[in-house]
């Protein structure tokens, strides 16, 4: 072969990673040819190679050497201009890099494929240098050339960089749409590029919430790396997870950024290796340590980190340094360090929530209260404006744990204050990180509901394409419209609406172990200390289970003392939650909005509430919003019986029989076109049958219908969501609380759709008793009554443990 067919070959072991055998190439193609600028290419070509396999300082030197010759054409300057610029941004010489990369744009002006790969390099740099707005400039630019010129591998890299870029200007949704749109074209190129993509869509993951499966993700790709012996790649990956899991894992994020600090070592990689010290000392700060050593070594690290460019990574070590002076007592010094730190509407909302955590901090330990809800309060109205930019309910759950420690700052500074307004708004605001934000409805999605009607058909048991399904369904999920956000009512406003519905509200409230129930009637507020959290903890897990045991267990041997066992865990759990109030609340509805610790509990079974009218809305402001608009009676009704559930048709047929123009699907009828259409015609909408809460992804909570299951991502395809929901189905009445205490669940994917009421069970509903309550149930609604009072009465006439629940606006 001639030199120029070697070089060619060359280039693609290159872009395959083989460096060894790209090297062997240009060392043959060298004996072939004295062209000088063939053999300059050739030498820039092997640079990337030297790079690779551990000479970074020999790469550069020659390809500074390439550029001193002279008789070079100024297209292979330009290229060497170009490779010296990647090898520096390789190296984390930000700086550097982009001085090479404007250079070779110089001179790269007239050559559209190489002008097209250096502002994709450009672009890069800007993004390492958390300059979103100049990367994405040139990314555009980068993505029209390649495109022009036929790159596709290179055009997909842009179009992925873009969606990082948007990452960094908060926008998730265009973030992952970005990314997306350009995943498969470099997944099917080499595991290395699909590797390269899990690890950037994995920070969308993190930045989202969602960090457990971001780590999946981050160690799926650490290990492509390792098995294919790409160090470098594989410390980046590690350097990322270990942020991943420094929340929650400190000890394991410690030793893997200090693994991956070792990587960058072996290779002479000293920004690099400095960047992920920095993150094994965030660690350890989040571990708990005090050490004096370790604030003077966050102090060098975060000045390397400033020196090289990475202000906003020296400001987040900063900031976990300052939490490490408050801890140490030091306030001045706490005080100092964060007096530093400068945040901007174009910082990451993770920083800028961290610097009003900080700050909460510190205005606690100065026993400073009004300046710690102060600051909490402006974190949290950073994170709802960003989450008002994304109509994803997923999205939006998920996103909560960013606000969770400053909830409960302000919240614990609530609480000290002792006010009953200050304490309801600060419950309020805890309860409602999701929910503070209403969505508008979606707009129609054919790819969405093309991937749902594929997983209902998908054997479960292929985890992969099961796994790449759902990932797809999340994503799609989260193209909705954005929302709107919503103040807190004030206490005031709430007591004239409850004077209206001669109702009562009660927040339980779970804080530092402690529980504590606000009770506010039209003329009194109270607050109400319950004891500790984890004995009702305890009960609540053995009522749970004993709920299920008997509701398969009505009439055997061992009914009896399995319903005697229930009855008396159901009056201690009353003793703690309900009997201390009765003399506040009096006997009036009840509108209940519990922490997160007490989801599933079975309110209306409890002694002191069983007959009382209740319900659990997502918070006390959007029953307030829900109840201003008074409620039409349902008119149309329509049911559905899923298969393989033993009495599911007699209990809708009972119900329907309520109902002059009901609307009935079952047996093969039952499809999840006709009951996706079938609820979007009516107002009260019934479905029976058997049920499935995935607790890792709650929102695939699904019924089971003759094609398959209908999960709750089905709910944001209906084009109008129906007023009064009943999910007559085990499981279905379950929710998961996520990291950031929001619970979420079949109930809520139909309540944050639109539907105003939801009655569904927190447990096992054996299906004769689920026939005869609902049989009741549907006359009482049928004739007027509000769909919570029915379910009083219901619950009232009958000696039977009845745990269904009222959700949203009962009445």
């Amino acid at each position: 072969m001639d030199a120029e067919s070697l070089h060619q070959d060359a280039v693609v072991a290159v872009n395959a990673g083989k460096w060894g055998l790209a090297l062997e190439i240009i060392a043959q193609a060298r004996d072939l040819t004295d062209d000088e600028n063939l053999l300059s290419r050739l030498d820039i070509t092997a640079t990337y190679s030297m790079a690779e396999t551990g000479d970074h300082a020999g790469a550069v030197a020659l390809c500074r050497d390439v550029l001193t010759r002279t008789g070079i054409e100024t297209l292979t300057a330009g290229l060497a201009e170009s490779q010296l610029g990647l090898l520096y941004m390789r190296n984390a010489e930000p700086n550097a890099a982009l001085g090479a990369l404007d250079r070779a744009l110089e001179a790269l002006a007239g050559e559209t494929l190489y002008r097209g790969r250096a502002l994709l390099n450009r672009g890069t740099v800007h993004l390492d240098r958390r300059d979103p707005n100049a990367a994405a400039t040139d990314l555009a630019e980068a993505a029209e050339l390649l495109l022009r010129e036929g790159d596709v591998m290179g055009h997909a890299k842009a179009l992925f960089n873009n969606g990082y870029a948007e990452l960094l200007r908060n926008d998730l949704v265009a973030a992952m749409r970005g990314m997306d749109e350009a995943f498969e074209t470099l997944a099917a190129d080499s595991p290395v590029n699909r590797a390269i993509g899990q690890q950037d869509r994995a920070e969308v993951l993190l930045a989202s919430g969602r960090a457990r499966e971001a780590a999946e993700a981050l160690e799926a790709a650490a290990e492509a790396y390792g098995a294919e012996k790409l160090r470098r790649l594989q410390a980046e990956c590690e350097l990322i997870l270990a942020r991943t899991l420094v929340a929650d894992e400190p000890e394991r994020a410690k030793a893997i950024a200090l693994q991956a600090a070792r990587r960058f070592e072996a290779e002479k990689r000293e920004v690099w290796a400095a960047r992920a010290r920095a993150m094994a000392t965030v660690a350890d700060i989040e571990a708990g340590s005090k050490a004096p050593a370790t604030l003077r070594h966050a102090d060098e690290l975060a000045e390397v980190l400033r020196k090289a460019g990475y202000r906003e990574e020296a400001d987040r070590l900063a900031l976990h340094a300052s939490r490490l002076s408050i801890r140490r007592g030091d306030m001045a010094d706490a005080s100092t360090r964060i007096a530093k730190v400068r945040t901007t509407e174009y910082s990451p909302v993770t920083t800028r929530l961290l610097t009003r955590e900080v700050r909460a901090e510190l205005a606690a330990a100065q026993g400073q209260p009004t300046r710690v809800r102060t600051y909490a309060q402006q974190g949290l109205s950073a994170l709802h404006t960003w989450q008002a930019t994304f109509g994803s309910f997923d999205l939006q759950s998920s996103s909560v744990g960013h606000g969770q420690h400053l909830a409960r700052l302000g919240l614990r500074a609530a609480m000290d204050d002792g006010s009953p307004e200050v304490v309801f708004e600060w419950s309020e605001r805890a309860r409602a990180l999701a929910s503070r934000v209403t969505a508008l409805r979606p707009p129609p999605d054919p790819a969405l509901a093309a991937d749902l009607t594929a997983l209902r058909v998908t054997d479960p048991k292929d985890a992969a394409a099961v796994r790449a399904l759902k990932d797809r369904i999340r994503s799609h999920s989260w193209f909705a419209a954005a929302g709107t956000i919503g103040e807190p009512v004030e206490l005031d406003a709430l007591r004239a609406r409850l004077a209206e519905d001669n109702a009562a509200l009660v927040a339980h409230i779970v804080l530092d172990g402690q529980l504590t129930a606000l009770a506010v009637t039209t003329d009194s507020a109270a607050i109400i200390p319950l004891g500790e959290a984890e004995p009702v903890r305890t009960l609540l897990d053995r009522v749970a289970a004993d709920l299920d045991f008997a509701a398969q267990h009505r009439s055997d041997e061992l009914a009896a003392p399995v319903r005697a066992s229930l009855r008396t865990d159901l009056s201690a759990l009353a003793d703690v939650l309900v009997r201390p109030l009765l003399a506040t609340i009096g006997y009036r509805r009840l509108v209940l909005t519990p922490s997160a610790m007490l989801a599933g509990t079975p309110w209306t079974c409890l002694p002191g509430l069983i007959g009382r009218p209740l319900t659990i809305p997502t918070s006390a402001t959007r029953w307030v919003e829900q109840t201003a608009v008074k409620a039409v009676p349902p008119r149309i009704a329509g049911f559905v019986a899923g298969p393989r559930l033993e009495r599911a048709e007699e209990e809708i047929q009972r119900s329907a029989g309520t109902w002059p123009t009901a609307q009935v699907l079952s047996g093969d009828t039952a499809d999840s076109a006709r009951v996706g259409w079938l609820a979007s015609q009516v107002d009260l909408f019934h479905v029976a049958g058997h049920g499935l809460h995935p607790g890792d992804h709650p929102l695939f909570s699904a019924i089971e219908l003759a094609d398959g299951p209908w999960f709750g991502h089905d709910v944001d395809l209906l084009p109008r969501t129906p007023e009064l929901v009943v999910l007559s189905a085990c499981d279905l009445g379950r929710v998961t609380v996520l990291h950031g205490e929001e619970s979420v669940g079949m109930t809520a994917a139909w309540l944050h759709a639109g539907a105003r009421t939801v009655i569904s069970s927190p447990a096992l509903l054996a299906d004769e008793l689920a026939c005869e309550v609902f049989a009741s149930w549907h006359r009482l609604v049928g004739a007027g009554t509000a769909p919570a009072d029915a379910l009083a009465q219901v619950c009232a006439s009958t000696d039977e443990v009845v745990p269904l629940l009222s959700f949203g606006a009962g009445w």
